[in-house]
């Protein structure tokens, strides 16, 4: 009866650590796009950030769309990211804005180009600011250049 219950106990264990298991890498990738680790949120308080890029263009657009019933402020500044090495690095990390209040009525959108340009082929992650009753958020959407 002893052995039994290991034999079982053994069992049991087996099964619980099969659950927890992480998918094996060929999973990951069966779309064939890289694994990426977004650790920022697409939407805050109601506001989500979406990124469009034509096949070609040198010119990606973010767009805060605002579905809160409260009027949200942001600016010009953004953080434009690649992903290399399993990691985000900044891409300009020098780089400039003139300080800007930009005010985002409830319900509407609120629309920015991105210059890539001088951007090789990969893929990036923008984010940006805003505030909402004084509460400051960040909001990042991932995009892949061609």
């Amino acid at each position: 009866m002893k052995n039994m219950k290991l034999i079982f106990m053994a069992c049991l264990l087996v099964l619980l650590a099969a659950c927890g298991s992480k998918p094996a890498p060929e999973e990951d990738n069966k779309s064939g796009a890289p694994k990426v680790e977004n650790d920022m949120p697409a939407e805050a308080a109601g506001v989500k950030a979406e990124v469009k890029l034509e096949d070609g263009s040198e010119e990606a657009k973010i767009t805060l769309k605002n579905s809160s019933d409260k009027e949200i402020g942001t600016g010009v500044a953004f953080t434009l990211e690649k992903w290399e090495d399993g990691k985000w690095n900044k891409v300009n990390p020098d780089q400039m804005f003139t300080e800007q209040m930009i005010m985002v009525k409830a319900g509407e959108n609120y629309e920015q180009p991105i210059e890539l340009k001088d951007q090789e082929a990969g893929t990036y992650r923008v984010a940006k600011t805003f505030f909402e009753e004084e509460k400051k958020h960040e909001v990042a959407a991932v995009f892949e250049k061609k």
